[in-house]
């Protein structure tokens, strides 16, 4: 079991929680209207402190890393009594290292670009639409909610 879990059910949760999420328009009370990401919690938003930053909620964040752990959990498993899942040495390392890399990257970028982490979330938030976003990718027209 616990080569399943780190050959296939980590890197499962790590790739789906950095590739679809949910993302919220909405207007954090006292700041901004932003783009607010996470499911089923918002981990992270734009940075009110400067542009091109980046907040990051830590315990949202671990929250949701769970969830979308124990979901892959219980598919892996129940794959698993079905048809024996085997995946290679060669291909875990191939992704761990992979991983790595990405993240090396991801936290040079986010010191450069003075990001944000805090604890937990201290505003409230008004939500006035959502969606999925995969890949980060989605419709980004503030206009539309200018009358709002």
């Amino acid at each position: 079991m616990n080569k399943l879990i780190f050959r296939l059910t980590l890197p499962l949760t790590l790739i789906s929680f950095g590739i679809v999420t949910k993302w919220s328009y909405g207007i954090a009370i006292d700041a901004k209207d932003v783009f607010f990401y996470g499911f089923p919690m918002i981990y992270k938003c734009e940075g009110f402190h400067t542009s091109m930053s980046t907040q990051y909620f830590l315990t949202e964040m671990g929250i949701n890393l769970l969830i979308y752990f124990v979901f892959w959990l219980i598919i892996t498993f129940a794959l698993n009594q079905i048809w024996k899942i085997n995946i290679p040495k060669r291909i875990a390392k191939m992704f761990w290292i992979g991983y790595g890399i990405l993240f090396l990257g991801f936290t040079y970028m986010s010191n450069d670009l003075d990001d944000r982490y805090s604890i937990k979330r201290n505003f409230e938030v008004k939500i006035f639409d959502r969606g999925i976003s995969v890949f980060g990718i989605h419709p980004t027209n503030r206009e539309k909610y200018q009358t709002e």
